[in-house]
This record gives structure tokens, C-alpha cells and sequence, in this order.
């Protein structure tokens, strides 16, 4: 069978921890899912949560159940890749470069497509039947935080991001915050030939399939390819009820809402909590007319509790492979890449190098920074630091690091979030120095460290 969410619950659920379930009826909309995440999460819980009977936005049970914290822990990333969940750090990491090179082309549906199973068009295509969430105090109102797909209309690629998509008191409007700029740049295009851009919100899906949708992928690649290689088999596609085969749209996934984006028409998106745990500012942002609502016979709506660590490891650990591969096929002396949590899993991230030259560190720094316009801070170490391990990381900057020439300051260069930092970014070189004496950091020998099985010293 293609892989599905609600498979991968099904796995997940036989694993002690790993899935939580509420079967009383919350109301999304009154933030009572992300009350009970919150509880959740102070207690260091970070299992999948499965609501079961959630409300729509009309106060009624959707019949449609609502989940959130799938990408909560690494072990369940790893999990949804098919790599051991013993080896959820570093070697997670170089799985996600593999899977990031490992595109298959997508395959057509043959098949009813599951997502198909329930189609709603006209004034039946209403939003209010799904129990969209609110999620902090001051949001602007209930908002779906998955995925966007665009089709450019030149070159016919299709490409997909993490997107918010707003309620805006109306049954088929919506405003969308479109923030890539992948997918600025291709609604850009649209403008400029006049069209109304077709563009799909998809609302769950098995999670290699998200994984793979934010693989840090250039310009004009063909994501839905990309993300069969983090499923390890071809994504089934199939013809959107509003456009035929001009859009094709994933068959195996769980909520489709089909849509357009007019050129010339706009809404007021924000207050949004973001990844940063700093609410978004309120901006003007794209409408999104809604032409259709398709789903499965059952469907999961999936979530994501933004600012959390399932927010945070969704989009890192895949572009930790993805920003591996292009520094490692410029540089060839990259060891690992880790985005950590303390940056939000978007801010930055630590790399450690194999270092054989003075200035190295400084080209592989600024090459990553130009890898996400996200990021404002850059740490380079050695491959003796183990870039999972922030204690060690710090000790490197505080103890290897020159301020004088080994800190580097970018000026006016744009970035999304805010925070103190502005327009501008930092790069720092924390690796040992090559050029002058420097003292050698002290270990226990190796013979002495391998002659001792620690099992056979301790007593019980």
C-alpha cells in the first residue's frame, strides 16, 4: 500500500509513548488543542497527539479527526524515513543528504484517489467544515499551517512550501501567507501575465511526504520527485477536480483544498505566533479564493504547533542534508550541519569542518548563510565538535574564537523573522587556529579508553 498518515499512526500507535489520543470533543477554534499541547509539552511529552473529535468552525463535530506533533522528537523522524531511530543525530542528518539526492519521479494514480473520496465544489467548497486551528492568544483568527503547492507557468515544475493559510470569515476566502520565496517568486510571474495562480493547500500527508517538501531545493526543482525520494517510492499524483491535468495533486493525501490566487486582489494575514515564539507582525498577503475541497472517505487534518519542536524539527533536520550536500560538494571537508533548537531550528546553525587551512571556516560560514534567508547566525568548529552537542559548540566559540578577526558582521542583508539582531547576520569562526601555537586540548588515551568495558568496573 502507498504510504499514508494514517499508516503511519497505525505504526506509530503500537509504540509505548509514542502516540497520545483525546477522544473528548475539543473546540480547535477556542484553543483547547493547543492548551492540551502546551501541558503536554511542559511535562516533556512530545508523543503525536490524535484529536479524535474535534469541531469545525460551526461548532459541530467535523468528523474529520485533527493531529499535531508528528515531527515532535528525531527518533519519529527517523521512524517515518525507515532509518533507526538509535541514530536520530548526526547520521539522521547525512540519511536526509542521501534522501535529498535520491529524487524519483512521481507516478500517476491509476486507482480512485483516496483524497478524491469526497469531493465538495460551489458553495459545498465551505472552510468553515474543517476544524481549523487557533493557536495563541493574539492570532488573528483560526489558520491551517501546512502545505502550499504552486505550478510555475513557464517551465510547468511544481513547488511546494510550509505556508499559513487564514479563515477569513468567509466561507470560500482566505488569506495566504505565501512567505517562500521560491513561491513569491512564481506568484510574481503570475501577476505579470495577469493569471490567477491555481495553487492547493494540502492538509496532511504521510510525514516522509513533508520531510521531503522542505528539503532546501534550488529554483525550478521538481518537488514532487524530491519528495518521493525522502518516501523511498513514487508519489502518486492525480488530475485536481478544479484544473484537470494542468495541476496535478498528491492522490494519497488526507484534505485538499483547491484554489486560486487572484494577481490583484490581497488580505490582512498576522498576528501569527511563529517559530520564533514572537508573534508575526500584521502584513497585507495574498487572497486565496477556494474552487474546491476534496478528502478521504476518513480523513486526518494534520497540524503544526508552531514554535515547538515539532515546528522546529519539521523544517531542520531535512535541510540539515540539504545544506550537508551543497557545502560538501563545494567544500568536500563538511563533517556535519545541526540547526539547532536554541535558534529556533531556523536562525542559524552549527557546522563542523575538517579544517586545513586558515579562512576555510569563514568560506563554508558565509556559503551557508546564502542557504537560507532565514538564517543570522553561522558557527563553524571543528570535526572534533559534535555540532549536536551545544555545550560543546559554545566552548569552542569561547575558547577558539578571535573577536577581532574571527567575527564577521553582515550588513543590510533581508531577512523574514524579527528579532533584535535586524538586517544583519553573524559568522563565526570557532575552529582552532592553524597559524600560530595553540594550546592542544587534553584526552584520555585511546588504548587506555578501548581496554575498558565499562560494565566490567561498575559495580551493580
Amino acid at each position: 500500500m502507498p504510504n499514508s498518515l494514517s499508516a503511519f499512526l497505525n505504526e506509530i500507535s503500537a509504540i509505548p509513548g509514542e502516540l497520545t489520543t483525546v477522544s473528548r470533543p475539543v473546540k480547535p477554534q477556542e484553543f483547547e488543542v493547543t492548551a492540551i499541547l502546551e501541558h503536554l509539552d511542559s511535562r516533556d511529552d512530545y508523543s503525536t497527539v490524535l484529536f479524535k473529535e474535534p469541531e469545525n468552525l460551526f461548532g459541530k463535530p467535523a468528523g474529520i479527526q485533527l493531529v499535531s506533533n508528528v515531527f515532535a522528537t528525531r527518533e519519529r523522524i527517523a521512524r517515518a524515513i525507515g532509518h533507526p531511530v538509535d541514530q536520530s543525530r548526526l547520521p539522521l542528518s547525512l540519511e536526509m543528504a542521501r534522501c535529498d539526492n535520491a529524487a524519483i519521479p512521481a507516478a500517476i494514480c491509476t486507482d480512485p484517489p483516496p483524497v478524491q473520496q469526497q469531493v465538495f465544489q460551489g458553495e459545498e467548497a465551505d472552510v468553515r467544515m474543517l476544524p481549523i486551528v487557533r493557536h495563541y492568544e493574539k492570532d488573528l483568527g483560526p489558520v491551517m499551517t501546512m502545505v502550499a503547492a504552486i505550478r510555475d507557468p513557464d517551465e510547468g515544475f511544481y513547488e511546494l512550501s510550509f505556508v499559513k493559510t487564514f479563515y477569513k470569515g468567509s466561507p470560500r476566502r482566505m488569506g495566504a501567507s505565501l512567505h517562500s520565496l521560491h513561491l513569491a517568486r512564481i506568484l510574481d510571474r503570475y501577476r505579470e501575465l495577469g493569471k490567477a495562480a491555481p495553487v492547493m493547500n494540502i492538509l496532511g500527508h504521510h510525514p516522509a511526504f513533508n520531510l521531503g517538501v522542505l528539503a532546501a531545493t534550488p529554483f525550478g526543482n521538481d518537488d514532487y520527485a524530491t519528495i518521493g525520494g525522502f518516501m523511498g517510492e513514487p508519489l502518486r499524483l492525480t488530475p485536481s477536480v478544479t484544473f484537470g491535468d494542468a495541476f496535478m495533486v498528491p492522490a494519497d493525501a488526507e484534505i485538499i483544498i483547491e484554489g486560486e490566487v487572484p494577481p490583484d486582489e490581497m488580505e490582512v494575514v498576522d498576528p501569527f505566533g511563529e517559530v520564533t515564539l514572537f508573534y508575526q507582525a500584521q502584513c497585507i498577503r495574498n487572497a486565496f479564493n477556494v474552487t474546491a475541497i476534496t478528502m478521504r472517505e476518513k480523513p486526518i487534518m494534520q497540524d503544526i504547533f508552531s514554535g515547538h519542536r515539532g515546528h522546529w524539527n519539521l523544517s531542520a533536520i531535512p535541510k540539515e542534508g540539504s545544506i550537508y550536500n551543497t557545502l560538501q560538494n563545494r567544500f568536500g571537508n563538511i563533517v556535519g550541519v545541526h540547526m539547532p533548537h536554541s535558534l529556533c531550528s531556523r536562525l542559524g546553525c552549527y557546522i563542523s569542518i575538517r579544517k586545513s587551512r586558515e579562512g576555510v571556516a569563514k568560506q563554508v560560514g558565509h556559503a551557508a548563510m546564502l542557504e537560507s534567508s532565514f538564517f543570522q547566525f553561522i558557527v563553524v568548529v571543528d570535526e572534533d565538535i559534535d555540532v549536536f552537542n551545544e555545550e560543546k559548540v559554545l566552548w569552542a566559540a569561547a575558547n577558539c574564537t578571535d573577536p577581532s578577526k574571527d567575527v564577521d558582521l553582515i550588513k543590510n542583508s533581508w531577512t523574514l523573522f524579527n528579532t533584535a539582531a535586524g538586517y544583519q547576520k553573524v559568522v563565526i569562526d570557532a575552529t582552532a587556529p592553524l597559524d600560530y601555537p595553540f594550546p592542544e586540548r587534553f584526552k584520555v588515551p585511546d588504548e587506555a579508553m578501548s581496554a575498558i568495558k565499562l560494565e566490567e568496573w561498575i559495580d551493580e
